[in-house]
């Protein structure tokens, strides 16, 4: 599985449908319609359109003619989180474009969807350099370029259609202990005491500013850290599970599973496919 891919629907003939599952989709749409399917919701893009579509929101299915003229950017969940940018941003904005994909332009934020798709065609511009480790580090700059612009205007969003305000101060400063205290505290409670709150109150207030229970957002920091521990394979699984605190290696294992959908093993392994061919290639 590559890091990422470049295709154009009209050109290159690809099928989306092959990658739903397994990338998180960015996609400018030149002309023609596009619609996407999930459970019983219909999102339609047309030309003009901007579509960022997470792997994580679950997607039935994707129609679109052989007419349909888009530029589509493909990226892996590991690349996506070594360059995700840290912005407060992203909270409200990661929600904000789980329940609404699709940027159109719209009065008051034109330019801050011109500078979206400013980012998203220089990347297209770069891709014929992205080869080896230099191209990766270039790949990885822009996407990071791009990944913040999309927060802050998915946030902006976000805030212009919160009737009550801003979200509660509290998880606000949930959010901020939260990337560096998951490797080894997952419980809701624990942070709750933290910023001086009940467990309940903790999960309602981010249930209003995200419509995400606060364990999800533990879940999903947590699973960064995961990636980026099993990358390292002088590691072994027994030390890291001890390291983040699990009772047993069969414990560590249940929870990688659920939160990145494979075994410890499975992922490394993952890994091993992927760079197979550069550990291949001749000796200068």
């Amino acid at each position: 599985m590559e890091d990422f891919l470049f295709f154009n629907t009209y050109e290159d003939g690809e099928d989306l449908n092959d990658y739903r599952k397994f990338y998180n989709i960015f996609m400018l749409c030149n002309k023609n319609l596009v619609t996407f399917e999930a459970g019983n919701i219909t999102y339609r893009a047309q030309g003009g359109d901007f579509v960022v579509w997470p792997r994580s929101k679950p997607c039935d299915d994707i129609y679109y003619s052989d007419q349909m003229d888009a530029d589509v950017l493909l990226v892996s969940d590991y690349f996506l989180d070594l360059y995700r940018p840290e912005t407060d941003c992203e909270a409200q904005g990661y929600e904000y474009m789980r329940k609404n994909p699709i940027l159109r332009t719209m009065k008051g934020l034109t330019r801050e969807k011109t500078i979206i798709e400013n980012d998203f065609k220089n990347i297209i511009r770069h891709s014929y350099t992205f080869q080896g480790y230099l191209g990766k580090e270039i790949a990885g700059s822009l996407l990071r370029v791009l990944l913040y612009d999309i927060w802050t205007y998915f946030s902006q969003m976000f805030m212009k259609y919160q009737d009550e305000g801003l979200p509660s101060p509290h998880f606000v400063e949930f959010l901020d202990i939260v990337p560096e205290n998951c490797k080894q505290r997952r419980d809701v409670a624990w942070y709750a005491d933290q910023v001086g709150v009940t467990p309940k109150y903790l999960t309602d207030v981010s249930n209003y500013a995200t419509g995400r229970p606060a364990g999800d957002w533990i879940d999903e920091y947590t699973a960064r850290v995961l990636r980026k521990e099993l990358s390292a394979e002088y590691v072994s699984l027994t030390v890291l599970a001890k390291e983040m605190g699990f009772s047993s290696l069969p414990a560590f294992t249940r929870y990688v599973k659920r939160v990145l959908g494979c075994s410890p093993s499975e992922f490394r392994d993952s890994l091993k496919k992927k760079y197979i061919f550069y550990e291949n290639l001749p000796s200068e």
